[in-house]
C-alpha cells in the first residue's frame, strides 16, 4: 500500500484551513458599494461579527450592513437599483431575486433603524416586487425614488420623491387596516400599531434635510438604463439644489481620519425573528 508523502498531507491541511471565499458560502454577489463615506460596517450570512466595508466590496443576499454617524455608504445592485444609507443606519437584505430573462425582481430589505433613500429606475413585468420593512411600516414599489426615516423606533415617515411614479404605504401588522399610495412630493408616517397618515405635502425643509443626509456622492455609470439615468439626473439636480440654495442644511462633516485595520470587531445585533407562521 502506498503512503501519502508528508508534502501532500500539508497541503491537505492548508486547504482545508483556508478560508472558504464568501462567493462559496453566499453565493453569487447582488451588488457593491459603489461610494462610502466614514465607518461602515458589514457582516455576510454566517459570520460572527461585522468588519470595515470598503469601496468595491460585494454584497450577497442576507447581508448586514450598518453606518456610524458621520458615515454614509451606496450599493448599486446588479437589478440597476440604487440604496443610499444615511448615517446611523442598520439594513438587512432578507431577499433578492433578478432574472433578466423573465423580466423579474423581487427585493425585500429590513431597515432596522435610521434613513434610506432607495432610486429603482427599471420597472419589471408583474409579479415583480420592491419592498422595504421597518418596525412600524412596509413600503412597497414598482420603480420610483423615496426616502424612509426610521430614527425612531415606533414612528415611520415616507417621502416620495419621484414625481412620474407612486408607492404604497401600510403598516407593518397585517391585522392593522388601511393602505396609503403616495405620488411625487407626498409624505405619510405609520406610528406603532396605527395607519398611516393621510399622505400631504412633504414641507421643504423636510425634503432638502432628508435629501442631504441620504446623499452620497453618485457613481458615474459606463452603462444603465434610460429610467436609471433619468432617476439619477432628477437626484443630481435636488441635491445640487439643496447645496447651493441659502439656509439649507450643509453636508455631514466627515469621519476622523483613522485607519481600518484600527476599528474594533462589531458584534452584530441578533437576527430578527422569524415571520409568524400563516
Amino acid at each position: 500500500m502506498k503512503r501519502i508523502s508528508g508534502a501532500v498531507v500539508g497541503v491537505l491541511l492548508f486547504l482545508l484551513s483556508a478560508p472558504v471565499p464568501s462567493w462559496a458560502v453566499n453565493g453569487e454577489p447582488i451588488g457593491s458599494i459603489t461610494r462610502i463615506e466614514g465607518e461602515v460596517w458589514l457582516a455576510h450570512r454566517g459570520d460572527q461579527a461585522s468588519y470595515p466595508a470598503m469601496l468595491g466590496d460585494s454584497i450577497y443576499l442576507y447581508d448586514h450592513i450598518q453606518t456610524e454617524i458621520a458615515s454614509r455608504v451606496q450599493i448599486l445592485f446588479e437589478d440597476e437599483s440604487l440604496l443610499n444609507l444615511a448615517e446611523n443606519t442598520y439594513i438587512q437584505i432578507t431577499e433578492h431575486v433578478y432574472s433578466p430573462e423573465e423580466n423579474r425582481r423581487s427585493s425585500v430589505f429590513r431597515l432596522v433603524m435610521g434613513k434610506v433613500r432607495a432610486i429603482v429606475g427599471r420597472y419589471f413585468g408583474g409579479g415583480s416586487t420592491y419592498k422595504v420593512s421597518t418596525p412600524t411600516a412596509i413600503i412597497g414599489v414598482r420603480g420610483t425614488h423615496f426616502i424612509i426615516d426610521a430614527t425612531l423606533t415606533d414612528e415611520t415617515a415616507v417621502v416620495c420623491v419621484d414625481t412620474d411614479r407612486d408607492l404604497a404605504v401600510r403598516n407593518v401588522k397585517d391585522e392593522v387596516p388601511g393602505e396609503v399610495t403616495l405620488k411625487g412630493g407626498l409624505m405619510t408616517k405609520v406610528l406603532e400599531g396605527q395607519p398611516p397618515t393621510v399622505p400631504a405635502p412633504a414641507p421643504d425643509d423636510m425634503m432638502m434635510r432628508l435629501l442631504m443626509d441620504t446623499r452620497v456622492m453618485l457613481p458615474t455609470l459606463q452603462s444603465g438604463t434610460a429610467a436609471l439615468r433619468e432617476s439619477l439626473g432628477k437626484e443630481a439636480a435636488l441635491t445640487t439644489r439643496g447645496a447651493t440654495e441659502e439656509g439649507t442644511i450643509p453636508p455631514i462633516p466627515p469621519a476622523p481620519d483613522q485607519p481600518l485595520s484600527s476599528y474594533p470587531e462589531r458584534q452584530l445585533p441578533p437576527p430578527p425573528p422569524p415571520p409568524p407562521p400563516k
